[in-house]
């Protein structure tokens, strides 16, 4: 396995692949890290470390200031670092916990010291790191789960309708999408590989519904057929996939925590089955 080597924020960044660049061959690739805003200076001093199997958030935070997290998350802080939490009012917890995806909850991280201190954070399951910088970004339709960190508190969760009763049945994001809106650095997790590409104005693109990390807002979601009986009873595919209609940023990813639970439930069922039948004998 590769072990990414880590590297300060401005230097590099784990690997990203990015879809606007010709197909020819691995190195066709872009790399593509830091802020999703190169016209913006970082707003906090941070590196993605690890494998590209899972990955871990370092931060530096300066004193006075706070990270807000996903309950679960912290892996390690410095002495100096004291832990909170809240819901950040009863709308915005019940919008998360009940609409987003995410917990009610949300963990503080806040430096009350009068030097730098550092924390690490990690998702809950094996995933990559995305930073966002909500400054150009606000207002990212972000899938549920996806969310683990933002710098500061002032961040929040909106939901939007999906624009039909086909699109919320069969586009996989639900009734409700979830709009992602902030004025500071957030960071999402996504299974696998995650993937990029700026839409055109009505360029379309045809995603396994399962495969949606984030799309910026002004991109409209859709459905159209999968095929024929064939291709949605036996090629894997079900009955619709999600259709995607820039312009602007869509984020794939190829392993949502979904598919990592289905591709580990058989054998998890065959584990329990061979115990059993050893204990039996």
């Amino acid at each position: 396995m590769l072990v990414a080597v880590a590297q300060p924020v401005l230097v590099a960044q784990p690997v990203q692949q990015d879809m606007n660049a010709p197909n020819s061959g691995p190195s066709s690739f872009q790399i593509w890290g830091g802020p999703v805003s190169p016209s913006a200076p970082p707003l906090v001093d941070y590196q993605i470390v690890g494998s590209d199997f899972s990955q871990v958030l370092e931060l530096t935070v300066e004193p006075a200031q706070t990270v807000t997290a996903e309950p679960g998350t912290m892996l390690y802080m410095s002495p100096g670092m004291a832990l909170d939490a809240d819901i950040g009012g009863l709308g915005q917890g019940c919008k998360r916990c009940c609409c987003a995806g995410e917990s009610l909850f949300r963990l503080h991280l806040k430096n009350t010291t009068q030097t730098a201190q550092k924390i690490s954070l990690t998702a809950r399951y094996p995933a990559r790191i995305v930073p966002i910088d909500l400054r150009e970004h606000t207002g990212l339709i972000v899938n549920r789960g996806a969310f683990l960190a933002a710098l500061g508190t002032d961040w929040r969760i909106n939901l939007q309708m999906v624009g039909s009763l086909g699109t919320a049945c069969c586009a996989g994001q639900g009734l409700f999408m979830n709009t992602l809106h902030g004025q500071s650095m957030a960071f999402l997790a996504g299974g696998g590989t995650v993937m990029h590409k700026q839409l055109a104005v009505g360029e379309e693109m045809i995603v396994d519904p399962h495969s949606v990390l984030a799309f910026a807002n002004t991109v409209q979601l859709g459905i159209r057929r999968a095929g024929g009986c064939m291709v949605c009873c036996c090629a894997g595919q079900g009955l619709f996939n999600a259709v995607l209609t820039g312009p602007g940023l869509v984020m794939l990813h190829s392993m949502s925590l979904g598919k990592l639970r289905a591709a580990i439930a058989p054998s998890q069922g065959g584990g329990q089955g061979a115990a059993n039948a050893g204990g039996q004998s």
